[in-house]
């Protein structure tokens, strides 16, 4: 059965996403620096956000594991001793919960870092979180679209500083520019622009 065969590729294609991310099963402590040193992406994730940090600025991250969201809230917290857990949109989270969210992130004291997780497909759309002017792509979408439109909440009416977004990729050390999350990176460059090319086009 195509279809069959077809869902075994994309859950295999899933896995290695899930397993260039955050490859250790975490155990009762949570997310631990250590399993933070084993990523690449999450190290990387991290320097950013020191940096964010150090500077007084807000960040989204854009992560559509659930188990990984569920991971990083209490560690974030801890590591820059955050008053609050970080706030979160996913799909479990309710319309007024996610407003509710949003203005809290959006009033919080101008130069006074924090950092709201966001999964792609509930955070991609309809949300102005302009607090924040660093976007980080933790886990990538396969649609170059639904990653610009995410990028998309910081560019909006009302956004004053400049803007950085940030793409961590696992580059393994032997095989470099086939690793798979360059190989993914590749690929959604090369639809973006062809939908680019496309829409200029059109014009």
């Amino acid at each position: 059965n195509p279809d069959t065969g077809m869902m075994a590729i994309l859950q295999l294609l899933q896995g290695f996403r899930k397993v260039s991310l955050l490859a250790n099963e975490l155990g009762e402590a949570g997310l631990t620096d250590q399993d933070v040193a084993a990523s690449a992406r999450l190290s990387a994730m991290m320097e950013i956000l020191d940096q964010v940090h150090d500077r007084g600025e807000k960040a989204l991250v854009f992560v559509e594991f659930l188990a990984v969201q569920d991971a990083l809230i209490p560690y974030l917290q801890k590591r820059y001793q955050l008053a609050s857990p970080p706030l979160r949109i996913s799909g479990s989270v309710a319309g007024h919960t996610r407003k509710a969210h949003v203005d809290k992130f959006q009033q919080g004291p101008a130069g006074q870092f924090d950092v709201m997780l966001l999964s792609p497909k509930a955070g991609g759309v309809g949300l102005t979180l302009t607090a924040a002017n660093n976007v980080i792509h933790l886990s990538r979408w396969w649609n170059p679209a639904v990653e610009d439109q995410c990028t998309d909440r910081v560019y909006r009416i009302g956004q004053e500083k400049d803007v950085k977004v940030y793409y961590p990729l696992a580059v393994h050390p032997r095989y470099r520019e086939a690793s798979f999350d360059m190989n993914l990176h590749a690929l959604m460059e090369r639809k973006r622009a062809l939908s680019r090319e496309l829409l200029t086009q059109g014009i």
